[in-house]
């Protein structure tokens, strides 16, 4: 897990969040990050990509938060978007029991072993419905993974649970 010295200051940092994260604050979080990127003029492509990203990552914090509504301010999320050189990386950070830490570990394993051309066939299997056997509860983990560039996650033992820290990166369009 790199340092948050490390992102701030080898990155440009678009925006950070820590805290609690719920509907508004996702929202707040989009209009942001979406103003930023325009006012830099990225291209709209990428623009969406990185929009998609915060949107899928921070849905699946507020989908699977499993304390209970008294210890809200004890199980705070981050969430950074910054930019490098040639791209925007997304970093989340949340609090995951162990049972949600095999399934994560499952589900993303899973996914950067397939190709961006398995990924797609994956996807049109569940739209459409060809395949009974494969759930659409990853449809947007599978749309997340086909849009960025990259991935990367970990674990880190956090009192009786997991900080669960996840990063995409999204490659931005050569201008011109």
């Amino acid at each position: 897990m790199r340092t948050l010295s490390e992102i701030l200051y080898t990155n440009n940092v678009l925006f950070s969040y820590y805290g609690f994260i719920d509907t508004k604050v996702l929202t707040q979080v989009l209009n942001i990050t979406r103003s930023k990127l325009e006012s830099n003029k990225e291209n709209i492509v990428v623009v969406k990509r990185v929009y998609s990203a915060i949107n899928e990552c921070v849905e699946n914090i507020i989908k699977h938060n499993f304390f209970p509504e008294d210890a809200l301010l004890h199980y705070k999320s981050l969430l950074l978007v910054s930019m490098g050189e040639k791209c925007y990386t997304i970093d989340a950070v949340n609090v995951v029991n162990a049972n949600q830490k095999a399934i994560i570990i499952e589900r993303l394993n899973f996914l950067q072993s397939k190709s961006k051309d398995e990924l797609l066939a994956l996807k049109t299997q569940i739209t459409e419905g060809d395949n009974n056997a494969i759930s659409s509860e990853g449809l947007g983990l599978i749309d997340l993974a086909l849009k960025t560039n990259d991935f990367n996650f970990n674990f880190k033992e956090y009192s009786d649970n997991y900080l669960f820290s996840i990063n995409f990166k999204i490659n931005t369009i050569e201008k011109g």
